[in-house]
């Protein structure tokens, strides 16, 4: 199947090749030969210099202009950060180069103020180089004050509304861990696309691109040690280096990472069945975790021509992840006096991945570019649970042992054609293959073994075409997806069942922009599938009463999105609905024995409203970003034989403030509150987080110093309540995210952290 796509797409190609011949074309690129983004090319009229045509280039240097406006004018070159450049137009070969501007009067660098934020195409593209966001230490506090941007409960980042973003790293699919191997400094901007088009996976209802920055060739060495006490100490280590010149680029990293917590996770269960009510409470429950975890890469590409890249990277994690959790379960029926149970678990969790990636980057010439990336993805997990109950001197034990191995084989071909000025076509296809092996088994009876395989097959194709018309500009797409999905038990062959879907995704937009106004009217259709642990059967045991396992019947979600963003200077304001079919979701069923199984299932319908407006502005050393969003949820489940409404909003203020001082040093003050509401058939009490930081840089920014305290107020705890079917359950989930910590970091000639190719498998790798 994959051979056809490509096949098809080659074909495509040769047809198109020779369209638009008349149209001047040609790439703006650096000193180091790397293309310029969003440069501005003017066509200049002689011999007054009149104004008669221009452009910007795209993310990767490359522009287009009609021929029939060229005669004898000239072309003028321009862009924040470098030297301006004017050529004939009579006499240009296709590649102009920008050096780089630096101006600086009596040791002062001055910068011209814009805005920090910029609407395009219904995209939010924020500035990072040049600003204060450049100067945090850690990726995740840059993002989370990014406007649309919030921290979760357990310390991440999110979309609000939307949950976690796809990750783009110059225009190569990533995971979330590979993000994290940036620092702000590497990063020239962010995208954050809340309705994304045909040209980006079905899967994930929001995107964010990170396009990092580009140096000079040479060396360059980053060293970053983290200190950090909460209630228990936390270090981490990281080093990378990178090598450039005007053809090679290898990079190297490695990080060790010791991260112990203490989570508080108190909880209760109701379950109603009939006229009895059974009572679970465990007020006392709480983890002690110790997670050690080693990352690396190495990644080599190369210039084979101006116009071909070759490279591969290979990368590896090891995780051991041990977590010993106490309680002190109560129970009984009916409000009777309740018994009560002593219960200590261990789980240890040993999980190796490898992933390794080829690619091929080409400009076939100065219309159509492609990239070819093919990936290979092999995860081993290795899982231990000894569960201890003890009652009225009553002993149970129970020890569950599973292992689990995944491969992930994937290609991705993409093409993007410029048959004209202002026009662009794309087009691609990618396939994949997911294999799946898990196997369970246990000392006790009342955890039944597992044996299963489960095999996905994909294949996808997709075209768009943007083209702008004066002050609009408009985007079309549409993408098929095919799966195949096959579950087979090896210990019960009347479990094995095969899913197929067929799914097309339309998605449109268009723009409008005059007069420092914005705004675009955006519609797409997306789709959420299910995890590999969410489809799993394998039964994972909590207690004598409490069970959790999958559902291999889950089926996708399918959600269809229509937006409207508007922005003007310092203000940015987005409206949404979304339409949500076969919404996924925890849900509970009940065994003989009054067991409770948590689980997964497919609801009818969920519908929001959603709305964020972001304020930034600069005043002198004071740089305020305040952003206000609301979610109104439309949602309903059966609980206890009757319809239960979940539509409570839920919403959250975070303001930002910056303050930058003389001597390089920098004060953040990060403040959010969240007044809670309802998530699906969860509802949220509201909780708050309080932030500040302190920076000093020395030696030109080569060394930096950061003092930061995490939650002061200690309040990041996440309470919630569920009433569905039968039970009602409530839980606080108290991560004891508070604390106080020290970052150093070295820089030595940092340089352009960028590996070219694509991640092909980076969707199914976040799915493990």
């Amino acid at each position: 199947m994959m051979k056809r796509m490509i096949f098809t797409a080659m074909l495509l190609h040769c047809v198109c090749a020779g369209i638009g011949a008349d149209s001047l074309t040609g790439k703006v690129t650096d000193e180091a030969h790397r293309g310029v983004a969003y440069a501005n090319v003017v066509l200049l009229a002689l011999p007054d210099s009149v104004f008669v045509a221009g452009t910007v280039s795209d993310a990767d240097g490359c522009f287009m202009l009609e021929a029939s406006a060229l005669g004898e004018g000239l072309l003028r070159f321009s862009c924040l950060g470098y030297h301006s450049c004017t050529v004939p137009a009579s006499g240009f070969t296709g590649e102009v180069t920008l050096r780089e501007e630096s101006v600086r009067l009596q040791g002062v660098e001055v910068v011209a103020e814009r805005p920090v934020h910029q609407q395009k195409d219904g995209a939010l593209l924020t500035r990072v180089e040049g600003t204060t966001l450049s100067q945090y230490h850690r990726i995740n506090d840059m993002l989370a004050v990014l406007p649309g941007m919030t921290f979760t409960v357990s310390g991440g980042v999110e979309v609000f509304g939307l949950g976690t973003p796809v990750i783009y790293i110059n225009n190569r699919k990533a995971r979330a861990d590979e993000l994290q191997q940036l620092t702000p400094q590497d990063i020239r901007s962010v995208e954050l696309i809340t309705n994304p088009g045909a040209r980006y996976d079905a899967e994930g209802k929001a995107v964010l691109k990170v396009y990092t920055l580009r140096r000079d060739d040479g060396h360059a060495l980053l060293a970053e040690h983290v200190s950090e006490q909460g209630r228990r100490y936390s270090d981490y280590e990281t080093l990378r280096y990178d090598y450039w010149n005007r053809k090679l680029h290898v990079s190297a990293y490695y990080q060790y990472a010791d991260y112990r917590s203490v989570v508080n996770q108190p909880q209760s269960h109701e379950l109603a069945l009939g006229d009895s009510l059974y009572l679970y409470r465990n007020p006392d429950q709480g983890d002690r975790r110790d997670t050690k975890q080693h990352t690396w890469y190495a990644n080599a590409d190369y210039e084979l021509t101006a116009r071909h890249v070759i490279g591969a990277k290979v990368e590896g994690t090891h995780t051991r992840d041990y977590t010993f959790r106490t309680g002190n379960l109560a129970y009984g029926w009916s409000h009777a006096p309740l018994a009560e149970k002593d219960i200590d678990n261990d789980y240890l969790n040993r999980t190796d991945v490898y992933h390794a990636n080829l690619f091929h980057n080409a400009d076939w010439s100065d219309r159509l570019s492609s990239a070819l990336n093919l990936d290979f993805v092999y995860n081993r997990n290795r899982y231990r649970q000894a569960t201890a109950e003890t009652s009225s001197g009553e002993w149970l034990e129970t020890e569950s042992r599973g292992k689990g191995n995944l491969s992930i084989a994937s290609g991705q071909l993409a093409f993007d054609y410029r048959p004209a000025s202002g026009v662009q076509v794309g087009f691609g296809s990618d396939v994949s293959r997911v294999h799946t092996h898990n196997e369970l088994q246990s000392r006790a009876d009342n955890v039944a073994a597992s044996l299963y395989d489960e095999d996905e097959v994909r294949a996808a194709a997709f075209a768009d075409v943007s083209a702008e018309a004066g002050d609009f500009s408009f985007r079309a797409g549409v993408r098929y997806e095919y799966m195949q999905m096959k579950f087979r038990d090896r210990l019960d062959a009347s479990g094995n069942l095969t899913h197929r879907f067929h799914n097309v995704y339309p998605s449109a937009s268009v723009s409008y922009k005059r007069n420092g106004w914005s705004q675009t009217l955006s519609f797409s259709s997306r789709t959420t599938r299910p995890s590999f642990r969410q489809l799993s059967n394998a039964v994972y045991y909590s207690n004598e009463f409490m069970y959790q396992r999958g559902n291999p019947l889950l089926l996708p979600a399918t959600a269809y999105k229509l937006e409207w963003s508007i922005s003007h200077k310092p203000f940015y304001f987005s409206a949404s609905y979304t339409y949500e079919k076969n919404h996924l979701s925890t849900c509970h069923e009940e065994e003989a024995g009054n067991r409770i199984i948590s689980t997964f299932c497919n609801y009818r319908r969920i519908q929001y409203l959603k709305a964020t407006l972001n304020i930034q502005k600069t005043f002198g050393i004071w740089h305020p970003s305040l952003t206000l969003g609301i979610s109104q949820p439309f949602f309903e489940v059966m609980y206890r034989g009757e319809p239960l409404a979940y539509n409570s909003p839920n919403c959250t203020a975070a303001l930002n403030q910056q303050f930058t001082f003389r001597k390089d040093y920098l004060l953040s003050v990060y403040y959010a509150f969240y007044s809670g509401g309802d998530l699906g058939s969860v509802s949220i009490r509201p909780y708050q987080m309080l932030n500040l930081e302190l920076q000093k840089d020395f030696f030109e920014k080569r060394f930096s110093v950061s003092l930061k305290a995490y939650d002061l107020l200690h309040t990041m705890k996440f309470r919630e309540e569920q009433r569905e079917g039968n039970l009602r359950f409530t839980q606080t989930e108290d991560y004891q995210l508070w604390n106080f910590s020290v970052s150093l970091v070295f820089r030595f000639n940092q340089l352009k952290n960028t590996y070219r190719g694509k991640n092909s498998s980076a969707s199914d790798m976040e799915r493990m």
